[in-house]
């Protein structure tokens, strides 16, 4: 996770954490963490949170305006966001450890506030975040099966129009397209269009060297 914006995630994840487990202001945390950046390594080093051989935190180089939506919206909205994840969690939302509560909270405001985004770039991003910092060694795969549930019901028209989900999962043509009887030469030349976007038409995923 090495562009501004995957930081910025990095760091947010930390100071929202922070704010879970202390209660401090987000307003706080974020005047703390521009007065020392060192802070948050100080906290995930601390708290055990950093796994393996990572970039250090106190270096990154980051996206300012998106750690400030994250560390502010998220707080905002926790009662929403947190009755979204009820309807798809397992277990009681006391029960999922706090720091993979973070990153799921984190998650489902960028599924719902963020539809500029791809929801499999966002579903990317989180797992990349819990791979890092979650709970256990399969925390990445029970935050993708959740806000891949969540995806579903907050971006259903991505899904039927990309077909599939989850961080890793590739597009299926669509059921309906497939049950159409065309000729072999109307096919051949659907196939070839299919391959090639069309002139004009914005991509479904953020150009190439631009991040999520």
């Amino acid at each position: 996770m090495s562009g501004r914006r995957s930081q910025a995630r990095r760091y947010a994840v930390l100071a929202l954490y922070q704010w879970q487990m202390t209660g401090q202001e987000p307003a706080a945390i974020m005047r703390h963490f521009f007065d020392d950046p060192a802070w948050m390594q100080v906290i995930a080093e601390g708290l055990g949170l950093l796994k393996g051989e990572q970039q250090s935190l106190a270096d990154a180089v980051y996206d300012l305006n998106l750690f400030q939506e994250l560390l502010r919206g998220v707080p905002e909205q926790v009662e929403d966001l947190d009755r979204q994840l009820a309807t798809v969690l397992d277990r009681p939302l006391r029960q999922v450890t706090p720091v993979d509560l973070a990153i799921l909270r984190l998650g489902v405001y960028e599924l719902a506030q963020s539809p500029q985004i791809p929801f499999r770039a966002i579903l990317n991003e989180t797992v990349e975040l819990a791979k890092e910092f979650g709970s256990t060694d399969d925390s990445h795969r029970y935050v993708n099966g959740i806000l891949d549930r969540l995806a579903r019901v907050l971006r259903p028209a991505e899904f039927s129009t990309q077909g599939g989900g989850g961080a890793t999962s590739s597009s299926a043509p669509s059921p309906d397209a497939a049950r159409k009887a065309r000729p072999a030469s109307a096919a051949s030349a659907s196939s070839t269009a299919s391959a090639t976007p069309a002139a004009g038409k914005r991509p479904e995923v953020p150009p190439t060297g631009r991040e999520p």
